[in-house]
């Protein structure tokens, strides 16, 4: 596979993203898409010994991997069941490393780094949700007290099914200062991704909302995966 570059453009930018010091938040290359199968040389941004390695990787309801690695270890991974999932880990050496993805479909993923004394995101910190009605819209969210600096990563699918009537939307909003910054969207099966860093102590959210027009029997699936990590100071 081929080795993708890390941006370390300043902090605000659309296409990449330098936190503050002690967070040091870095959008990594640019989204891929990757199924089951070894990836090998992929780049992982600069070496830190509190550097966490996050992947968001979003699909139109495909199904969640058994197991991601990481260097050969396992990442900790959030999900919806299926379209959705955050694998997350500590490593702190090298500057690419080999990631093992076992079993599930096809995602487009976006690889993140940043500095945080967590060791994984802890209950209060990630949520993910997944349900099956036929509601014609519907938000997810995810609230917390954030410290001075952290970032939440988040997405969520609304899967079509077959032959529903009308159109379809979806969005990612937080009542963050700097807003939601999207990485990836598709059409047709409705999934989005992206981040939003924080630099203020208060309680914020992040959301995934889509909605629909015209009118289907059948219940659709759609879910969305939530993670905040606090900055390493």
């Amino acid at each position: 596979m081929s080795m993708f570059g890390y941006n370390t453009l300043g902090f605000g930018s659309i296409a990449g993203t330098a936190g503050p010091p002690d967070l040091d938040f870095t959008v990594v290359g640019s989204v891929a898409t990757r199924g089951a199968g070894t990836f090998n040389n992929v780049a992982i941004g600069t070496a830190n010994t509190h550097r966490m390695v996050v992947i968001s990787a979003n699909s139109g309801a495909a199904a969640i991997p058994g197991e991601i690695t990481i260097g050969g270890e396992a990442m900790s991974v959030v999900n919806s069941t299926t379209g959705q999932y955050i694998a997350f880990k500590k490593v702190p050496t090298g500057t690419t490393a080999t990631i093992v993805i076992t079993g599930g479909g096809s995602f487009v993923q976006q690889i993140y780094t940043l500095n945080t004394l967590n060791s994984g995101a802890s209950d209060s910190q990630v949520n993910y949700v997944f349900a099956t009605t036929t509601a014609t819209s519907e938000s997810f969210t995810l609230s917390t007290t954030v410290s001075d600096d952290g970032v939440f990563i988040w997405g969520g699918f609304f899967r079509i099914g077959s032959g529903p009537g009308g159109s379809f939307s979806d969005a990612l909003s937080t009542d963050n200062s700097n807003g939601a910054t999207v990485v990836s969207s598709t059409t047709g099966n409705p999934n989005r991704q992206g981040y939003s860093v924080c630099t203020s102590n208060d309680t914020k959210f992040a959301r995934y909302t889509w909605s629909r027009t015209g009118s289907k029997s059948a219940n659709y699936q759609r879910g969305a995966a939530f993670a905040f990590f606090k900055a390493s100071e």
